[in-house]
Formats: C-alpha cells, sequence, structure tokens
C-alpha cells in the first residue's frame, strides 16, 4: 500500500517538475512520504523546495534529519534541499559525489542569492513576488565578479586568433587578455558604445558555457559565503566550487597524489595545470583569490582592490568592520575624497552611502534616512561586510528623506553622544541590548501625558511621548529590544533606548522576572517521562486535550506546538502575531501543565506520576 501510494506521489510530482530541474512541495503531514515517492524515482534535482511559508519552521527535527537521510537520493551534486520563509531560508546542500551534505541558515534572501544566484531565483519564482529576493546582486557580489579577471582556454586563445565569432562577441574576445579585470573591460567596451553592460555579461556567459574562457560567474557566491563568513578555504574547494575542475577529476587527482612518494608529491594546483585542467594564469587568479577572500577572524580585516586600465581606474575597498570601526571607515572616505556608494550589510540589515568627492551626501538604513541613519550606523553597528565601490547610486537612496544635510564631522559628534547615552540605558538592563522588557498595564493613563524626563527634569516632546507609546506596545517580553529595533523599522538603537530609560523610570515596562525556558523545560522533561511510562501517543492524546480544556480554541492556544512524540514547544512569532505577554504564556504554560497531569492521572499510577514532578523538580 505505502509503495502504491509512493507510486502516485512521485507521478503527481512529476508534473510539477519545471525545465530547470527543481521541485517545489507545500510543507505538511505528507512531506517525508512526498520526498520518498520523489527518491524512488530515481530522478536528481538541482533544487527540491519545501515551501513552510504557511507554518514558519514548525517541524520537529526528526523531518529534518530523515529530509537530510534522502537528499542524496534526490539532489545532484551541489543541489539543495531547501526549506523556505519568506523571509528566511534553511538549505541542505550535496556537496560531493560520496554524499557529503552541508548545512546552511540564510537570514535573508539577499544571503541566499550570494550563495547562489540559481537557486535565489528558483526561490523567487517559488514564493512569488511575495518574496524578498533581490533582482540584482549584493554590492559585495558585484564586487567580486567586477574584479574577476576572465582567462582564455586554449579554445579561446584560437577563436581570438580566427575572430569569426559575430561582432559582439569578437569585442569581447579581443578585450579578454587575461590580465585585465571584468570592470576595465566592461567600462572600455560600455563607453565606446559596443554594447550594455548586461549584453557584455550574456555574451561572458556563452564564452563560458562554449569553453573558451575559464568560468567567472559559480565563483562568486562561493567567495562571497566564505569572505562575509570568514571562512578560510582551500584550493580544491575553490576549484571545485568554480567549476574549473569537476569532482570527478578532483578525485582523480587525490587518488594519484596519494600513489606518489611523498618527497615526489605535487600540490594540487600544479597537479591541475598539468593534466590541463587549467592553465597557469588561471592558477594564479584562482591562488589570489584564496588569499584574499579567504582571510579569517585574525588575518588583515580591509584590503584594497585596485584595478587600472587606460581608460578608467576603479577602486574598491573591501572588509570586516571590526578593526575598523564605522566612524574611521566614513572619514577615511571622506578624507580620501571618494565618490561612489558605501554598502555595509550585517545580517538582514543593511547602510547604504552616497558619496560625492569625499562628501557624504545621501544615507540610509532600513527606513531610516538622511541624518538619523548615519548616527545610526556610527554609534550601533559592530559588525557587518563593507564594501566602498564605484557605482550609480541604487533609485532608493536618491530619495528626499535620505538626503545628509549636516557635515559628517558633526555627525560623528552626535552619534558619540547618541553611544554614550545608549551605553548608560543599556547598563541597567540583565543582557543589554539583547534584552527583553515587558509592558506594565497604564492604570493611571500616563502615557496619555507628557512624562518628564528623567535627566532633563522637564516634559518631553509630543513626538518623543508618541515614540515612547510605539514602543510601549511593541514591549512583550518575548521580543529582545535588538530585535524590537528591526521590528519598528523606522526608529534607531539611540531613540529605543531614550523611550526605555523613560518608560523604566516611570514603571511602565519592567524585566520579567521568570523566562520561558524554566517552565517549558520542566514540561518537556515531564511529558517525555509519562510517554515513557504510557507511551507516546496516549501521552500526545492526553496533551491535545489538557491545551483544549485549559485554553480552548483561541488565537493563543495556536502559539503551542506538540511534535509527533508529544514535544512541546512555542512558536514565538505566533505569539507576536497575537500580541501575547510572556507572563501570559508561562500563565497558559502552568495551566496546560495542570490539565495535562489531571489527564495523566487517570491512566498512570498517582504516586509514580507524583515521583515523577518529584524528580524533574529537584533535577532543576
Amino acid at each position: 500500500m505505502v509503495v502504491e501510494q509512493n507510486e502516485v506521489i512521485t507521478e503527481r510530482l512529476s508534473r510539477m517538475m519545471s525545465q530547470e530541474n527543481v521541485v517545489v512541495l507545500k510543507y505538511g503531514p505528507d512531506l517525508l512520504a512526498e520526498l520518498s515517492g520523489l527518491a524512488q524515482g530515481k530522478h536528481l534535482f538541482d533544487a527540491v523546495l519545501i515551501d513552510a511559508t504557511t507554518c514558519g519552521y514548525l517541524f520537529t527535527a526528526e523531518v529534518l534529519i530523515e529530509a537530510g537521510r534522502l537528499a542524496n537520493a534526490l539532489l545532484e551534486v551541489q543541489g539543495a534541499l531547501v526549506f523556505l520563509k519568506k523571509d528566511k531560508a534553511i538549505a541542505i546542500v550535496r556537496d560531493t559525489l560520496m554524499g557529503s551534505l552541508t548545512f546552511h541558515i540564510f537570514e535573508n534572501h539577499s544571503e541566499l542569492f550570494d550563495y547562489s544566484a540559481p537557486l535565489a531565483k528558483h526561490v523567487q519564482a517559488a514564493l512569488g513576488k511575495s518574496a524578498g529576493v533581490i533582482e540584482e546582486s549584493t554590492d559585495l557580489a558585484q564586487q567580486v565578479l567586477m574584479s574577476t579577471v576572465p582567462v582564455l582556454t586554449h579554445l579561446g586563445i584560437k577563436l581570438k586568433a580566427g575572430m569569426d565569432q559575430p561582432r559582439k562577441r569578437n569585442a569581447v574576445i579581443a578585450a579578454v587578455d587575461n590580465y585585465t579585470p571584468l570592470s576595465t573591460i566592461s567600462h572600455r567596451i560600455t563607453s565606446q558604445g559596443k554594447m550594455s553592460a548586461e549584453e557584455l555579461l550574456e555574451e561572458l556567459k556563452a564564452l563560458e558555457q562554449s569553453r573558451a574562457i575559464y568560468p567567472i560567474f559559480n565563483k562568486v557566491p562561493f567567495l562571497v559565503n566564505c569572505f562575509r563568513n570568514q571562512t578560510p578555504f582551500t584550493l580544491k574547494d575553490l576549484l571545485v566550487a568554480s567549476k574549473l575542475v569537476t569532482q570527478d577529476q578532483l578525485d582523480e587527482m587525490l587518488f594519484e597524489l596519494q600513489s606518489v612518494p611523498i618527497k615526489e608529491r605535487v600540490t594540487i594546483g600544479p597537479l591541475a595545470v598539468k593534466k590541463g585542467f587549467i592553465n597557469t594564469r588561471q592558477l594564479e587568479i584562482a591562488l589570489q583569490d584564496q588569499a584574499f577572500y579567504g582571510q579569517t577572524s585574525d588575518s588583515e580585516k580591509v584590503k584594497l582592490v585596485k584595478t587600472s586600465g587606460e581608460e578608467t581606474q576603479v577602486q574598491s575597498l573591501v572588509g570586516h568592520l571590526g578593526t575598523t570601526d564605522p566612524s574611521n571607515l566614513l572619514q577615511n572616505i571622506a578624507t580620501n575624497r571618494e565618490t561612489g556608494v558605501l554598502s555595509v550589510e550585517y545580517k538582514d540589515l543593511q547602510f547604504r552611502a552616497q558619496f560625492e568627492v569625499g562628501k557624504l551626501t545621501h544615507a540610509k538604513v532600513g527606513k531610516v534616512g538622511g541624518n538619523s541613519s548615519v548616527i545610526e550606523f556610527a554609534s550601533s553597528w559592530k559588525d557587518g561586510i563593507f564594501v566602498f565601490i564605484q557605482r550609480t547610486p541604487p533609485p532608493d537612496l536618491a530619495k528626499e528623506h535620505c538626503k545628509v544635510t549636516k557635515p559628517l564631522d558633526k555627525l560623528l559628534l552626535d552619534a558619540a553622544l547618541a553611544k554614550d547615552n545608549t551605553d548608560s540605558v543599556l547598563k541597567k538592563l540583565p543582557k543589554g541590548i539583547n534584552s527583553v522588557l515587558e509592558k506594565v498595564d497604564d492604570d493611571n493613563g500616563l502615557l496619555e501625558t507628557l512624562l518628564e524626563d528623567p535627566q532633563e527634569k522637564k516634559p518631553v516632546s509630543k513626538a518623543e511621548m508618541e515614540r515612547a507609546q510605539r514602543i510601549w506596545a511593541a514591549m512583550d517580553g518575548i521580543t529582545s529590544l535588538s530585535t524590537s529595533i528591526r521590528y519598528l523599522g523606522d526608529i534607531t538603537t539611540s531613540e529605543l533606548t531614550t523611550a526605555v530609560n523613560l518608560l523604566l523610570h516611570h514603571e511602565l515596562v519592567k524585566v520579567p522576572k521568570v523566562d520561558l525556558h524554566g517552565p517549558l523545560d520542566k514540561f518537556q522533561q515531564l511529558v517525555g517521562a509519562v510517554g515513557d511510562k504510557i507511551t507516546s501517543e496516549l501521552s500526545l492524546a492526553f496533551l491535545r486535550l489538557a491545551l483544549r480544556d485549559s485554553i480552548g480554541y483561541s488565537g493563543r492556544a495556536r502559539i503551542f506546538t506538540m511534535g509527533s512524540k508529544g514535544e512541546v514547544g512555542v512558536d514565538l512569532a505566533a505569539a507576536r502575531s497575537a500580541q501575547t505577554s510572556l507572563s501570559v504564556i508561562i500563565k497558559d504554560i502552568e495551566n496546560w501543565q495542570v490539565k495535562y497531569i489531571e489527564y495523566v492521572s487517570q491512566e498512570l499510577n498517582r504516586d509514580v506520576l507524583l515521583g515523577l514532578i518529584r524528580e524533574i523538580h529537584q533535577a532543576s
């Protein structure tokens, strides 16, 4: 029966497969059966996308592990099994023919794009317009691509000598000399009006596909991912990721090296040249890429890529915030009188600033623009990847609210003051910016007045009061202050901490006395221990009945999750949507647990049950 069902599933899903060798599944109770049916079809996919937008990531670890187990039977080499939300994704990637798998977490779809542009496009197609996938690469990906040096293969040299290709392709082949970076090639060709930048890239892709040049596009997401995560990599990792050599060719070389005496062995790079997989110039470039993008956190954090040609000189400043703080970064660009766009990315946040001959003219971070965005960046950012590159500013940066009206030195002074004020508030909280606060009922109607500022001893402005009201409403005892900044969108860290200080002073918010971990952990231990005594199935049935009796079918009930073996969980995203506080959640868990114990006592000996409860509480 199961085999017949899987055959039906396979037949139904085969009709869903696109011409691009991708299949999309909806997450549901039959997911594993559907994946198993696909695996029995003996077809390998470039991507298997699982749309989890309606449930988030609310499934047990067993589902993820079992999906990973099936991945080798589902995926091509470098294929990916991806669980999707509208704003995030996790992926299991088949790295080698031998079945080596890697697990990737993408905090936003921009990171997914940098990892694999084709995969990001598949995600965009699967999720539709609601997906947050950007249409073009980030500045870091652009910098990596434009600093790439195309190298002619033996076939490419023949084509260049013959010049019997279409006119546009001949122009590109003529410009490729194995030493000129793509940025200079692009400037030469586009400035002469021979073709657009997009047409140039299409011609390069055609040359790459015909093997007239060595691959240049595949290495971009790999290098971006390694540089962003400060992950060192070996030359063989780069050769395979760039598709300069195949996995079979690499395995062949490694096997050959093992059979050679140690004293006579060469490294993988020269061996690849000897076998004709690449030439010496391509090996030099691969080693340069490894040295630059494979840096670790202990190595140089700021690097300057400088390429020059007869017509143009392009500079790109790339690095990690850390040894270079935001203020120094802004000052260096201004002092050097640079013109271009600074882009700093950290998780799902991005700061962008436009400079014209050293003058900061426009800036934005999220929905915050202009002077406030510069102050936010300079006072609050500690981590991130920065890229300064000469390019046309994005349209959203040219909007009126992004104009910077104050001189940079004045903004940096304001940022220093904002940082001092923020730090003084965060020192009062147990976990600093990662603390959670819970609103206190405003029984005296204080929020309808203009509260007195703790430092100035005078009423705050109407705008500050409206901001405090918004922040008070967002304090649910679940969401950290750092996350609240992202949710609120248009409020800076300094503005948030100023409002928090005001609300704390007037006792309108408080730090929760207990966290969710303790009560939830004890309940989970009890459910597990009871399941061992009366079976997981019966325990799960009691859990469901107890939840119905204690909370009913209200919106609050939907924030609690139960795994197939009775694992108890809380969906904090659903809790935020339901505007439920931490205190209410903990109270609901306690009531749920009491009802559960009542049901279990009908099946399990009372003394045994009390012993389990006592043992769990003593252990904690």
